[in-house]
């Protein structure tokens, strides 16, 4: 059986070194501006001219009776600026949905239903981000790093920014900053050596049940080789063609 008393002793000291680590890097977070680190962070993945970023993605999700799970997924970003190219990935278990942008044409395909969309916007990075969220809604993993300044789109409704002090994180320390809006709390954790990219992301809604939860890993590479013909859709064969719904139509 296990000697509560030992049980009890080691618990406190776990804690007292969780608090005393917590002081420490309250006292370094004071000397670190968390908006200059998160300005570094845009101006450094604004600047790549390719890249491609995977991420391991898990999100909460409440079943009928109130339990939260978590779905666990793999996405991955492959972006060209010139000419502007991008392909989104969002795979599971279970289906594949892709996005893809290439010479001015925006595709949207999932494989559990085998639809596909498809219009012609400007060929320009920004023209495809503005349409894709703001006129069709889509909310994909890792679409926020084709903003030109995702320093701005993170701090656009932010209420309160900090810088939480560093965090190891599968063997690498990260600069950990924690930003606050009416709806969701953000925290982003940014590489502390080398080029200051994203590591980690958590997004945790505040007003729905249970506070359910956004998290991914990421890993860049930022001087990739693309294959001819990567970023273009050919429908399958048996693929049905809809139509975007767009948001003045929902």
């Amino acid at each position: 059986m296990f000697d509560t008393k030992i049980c009890k002793s080691i618990w406190r000291t776990v804690t007292l070194g969780i608090v005393a680590g917590a002081f420490a890097a309250g006292a370094s977070a004071q000397q670190v501006d968390a908006k200059v680190l998160l300005e570094q962070m845009s101006a450094e993945i604004a600047g790549l001219d390719r890249f491609i970023v995977h991420g391991d993605a898990y999100a909460d999700a409440r079943l009928d009776a109130g339990q939260i799970i978590e779905h666990a997924s793999q996405v991955m970003l492959q972006l060209r600026r010139e000419p502007a190219s991008i392909r989104i990935t969002n795979r599971n278990s279970e289906d594949t949905k892709e996005i893809f942008f290439d010479a001015g044409l925006l595709s949207v395909y999932n494989t559990n239903n085998n639809f596909y969309a498809q219009t012609k916007i400007p060929q320009d990075v920004d023209s495809m981000l503005d349409f894709a969220v703001n006129e069709v809604g889509i909310d994909a993993p890792l679409l926020d790093f084709v903003s030109a300044n995702i320093a701005d789109d993170l701090l656009q409704d932010a209420e309160d920014v900090q810088y939480l002090g560093t965090s190891l994180i599968r063997d690498e320390i990260f600069h950990h900053i924690g930003i606050r809006t009416a709806d969701v709390d953000m925290q982003i954790w940014v590489a502390s050596e080398g080029r200051p990219l994203p590591g980690k992301l958590v997004i945790s809604s505040k007003w729905e049940g249970g506070s359910p939860r956004f998290v991914a890993f990421f890993k860049w590479d930022t001087s990739p080789d693309f294959q001819r013909g990567l970023f273009k859709f050919d429908p399958p064969d048996d693929a049905v063609e809809i139509d975007f719904l767009l948001a003045d139509q929902q």
